[in-house]
């Protein structure tokens, strides 16, 4: 890593690597090598059941026939089109044909609660709906509160001529068409490399979750990066994807990269441990995207247990940062050419940094700066940082950068500085040209490799009519496994009881009684009951008497242990 000053009025630290990006359109850039593997070979592979596979060629054939599909329906440039599904061997030819038919695709978590996908669809208004069959109920609530028809949401399943989910229409339906080939211009004759291909929900700087807009040339420029990794390896590659695909860290690795380079990929829809080493060993995995929670039950292993990673070659650890025990660890499971890398990267600017297949490191760094990725520290005076071993706040600008937030100039605008470098909001140094991740500047808490926003949270609890006031705010500690974890922890200041209604105003929560203070147990119920497990507060309930503000209302987060606790009792 090198540091140069001629592209910014601060220091600018760079990859001493650069690599040239095409200016092309996800599809092209992913089908391009079609002709130089075998194409018939299993490429996505169910790890539960290997028989149920798809080829190059068939991906290629179903993907033209989705986008013909998609076309016959009137989907317009444009149009944006929801995928709900856990990680399956269709996942990656659906998205593909989204965007191939000119449409954006939004990828949803298919554990979110239908209050959650309500807010995305009054976002994102999707046209259409895949959803698969066991996680759709929640999108048939959410598509009639958002006046969707049922008649545009599609079951995504394994099997042809699945019986039909509530009057939905099977995806299958849409590939009886015919074939048509992608958009690889827009509507106006240009280049689709700069046209939104994707719709990613993030939680940005600050706030509620927003969606990020992710061009054509992001994703390309992310697949280039890593696929560069790939052509370094001494071995033939394959792939088990445990993580969600929908994920920015997951999806160039599952979505793209396995047929524009013809690694057979395997997927399960979630982990589960024994799934996971059932399939390493069956299918002599060698590559593998974690998070550091999943390290931490590798590391748990009986040792009788431990042959069953021996195929393991390259481990890619992101999410949130592993320490180095937790590391090392694993390193004395691992066969000795085996490498743990860790990565650091965002939603809006992809992948920042990573380690190589090559470099075992044991720092507890979280990689290197890629290729064609700047990055400015800026440190609490506003001042560049331009030594190693000196934190600053990183600002990162790269090919893989996002256009702006989904119906949000204002964030939008906040995310960049005048010179284009979008604002990560992580405090990192540099020491010995690697990167080195000490936590979140902005608000946002990371919890369990999920972003969560207090806002979401806080919102939900000024609903109920117990709560006269409440923040919210992550309380950090380690686990049983030595992992640094984040706890979503609320800070609630009560109404007086006589003054707080009956408690059927809030039919979700239960547990008080007529005339009762309210209870942390009611607290944790009503966010369990609205939101998705990692968004719960797992770090408690602490009644407080006030809420510590600015002149101007503004939450002052580091101020909420100081407050005088309310001892009423509950």
């Amino acid at each position: 890593m090198s540091l140069s000053t001629s592209l910014s009025t601060h220091a600018v630290w760079t990859s001493s690597k650069s690599m040239p990006i095409p200016a092309t359109d996800i599809l092209t850039f992913a089908f391009a090598n079609l002709g130089q593997y075998d194409n018939e070979q299993p490429l996505f592979v169910d790890a539960s059941d290997p028989t149920n596979s798809i080829s190059a060629l068939r991906a290629f054939q179903v993907v033209r026939r989705l986008i013909r599909g998609l076309k016959d329906l009137g989907l317009q440039e444009g149009d944006c089109v929801c995928l709900h599904a856990f990680n399956n061997i269709w996942y990656p030819l659906i998205w593909l044909g989204i965007i191939g038919s000119g449409a954006c695709v939004s990828g949803t978590n298919p554990a979110y609660s239908s209050s959650e996908l309500v807010r995305h669809f009054k976002l994102t208004k999707p046209k259409l709906i895949f959803a698969q069959g066991h996680c759709i109920h929640p999108i048939m609530q959410a598509a009639s509160e958002c006046d969707i028809s049922v008649s545009n949401i599609f079951v995504v399943g394994t099997q042809k001529n699945a019986p039909p989910v509530d009057g939905c229409r099977d995806w299958w339906t849409l590939l009886v068409g015919g074939e048509c080939d992608w958009n690889s211009t827009s509507d106006e004759g240009k280049s689709v490399q700069d046209r939104v291909a994707v719709y990613s929900m993030t939680s940005g700087t600050t706030g509620l979750p927003k969606a990020a807009m992710i061009p054509h040339r992001s994703i390309v420029a992310q697949s280039v990066l890593l696929e560069g990794q790939f052509h370094a390896r001494p071995y033939q590659p394959s792939q088990l994807i445990c993580l969600p695909v929908f994920h920015a860290f997951a999806s160039p690795l599952a979505l793209v990269l396995p047929l524009r380079l013809g690694i057979q990929t395997y997927f399960l829809p979630r982990f589960v441990l024994d799934d996971f080493l059932q399939a390493v060993h069956t299918y002599s995995i060698t590559d593998t995207p974690l998070v550091p929670p999943i390290i931490a039950s590798l590391n748990r292993l009986n040792a009788a247990d431990h042959h069953l990673l021996g195929s393991l070659r390259y481990i890619i650890c992101a999410g949130a940062p592993m320490t180095a025990n937790v590391q090392t660890k694993l390193y004395n499971i691992l066969t000795e050419s085996a490498v743990i890398a860790q990565c650091w990267g965002t939603t809006e600017a992809g992948w920042h940094t990573l380690f190589d297949w090559k470099e075992k490191d044991t720092s507890g760094s979280v990689g290197r700066l890629l290729p064609n990725v700047q990055m400015k520290l800026i440190d609490v005076d506003g001042l560049g940082v331009g030594q190693e071993n000196k934190l600053g706040e990183a600002w990162i600008q790269s090919p893989m950068l996002f256009t702006g937030y989904l119906e949000n100039p204002n964030g939008t605008q906040e995310a960049f500085d005048s010179e284009g470098y979008y604002r990560t909001g992580d405090r990192v140094y540099i020491l010995d040209g690697k990167v080195f991740y000490e936590g979140r500047i902005k608000e946002i808490m990371k919890v369990k490799g999920w972003q969560v926003s207090p806002q979401e949270l806080e919102t939900i609890l000024l609903e109920h009519p117990m709560i006269l006031d409440a923040a919210v705010a992550g309380i950090t500690s380690e686990d049983q496994f030595g992992l640094p974890v984040t706890l979503p922890c609320a800070y609630v200041v009560r109404a007086p009881v006589a003054s707080a209604g009956p408690q059927s105003e809030c039919p979700a929560i239960d547990g008080n009684g007529a005339g009762m203070p309210l209870t942390a147990e009611a607290v944790q119920k009503l966010v369990s009951a609205r939101l998705i497990s990692y968004k719960r507060l797992t770090g408690g309930v602490v009644f407080v008497k006030e809420i510590p503000r600015s002149a101007t209302g503004k939450i002052m987060r580091h101020r909420l242990s100081e407050m005088k606790l309310d001892l009423t009792a509950n």
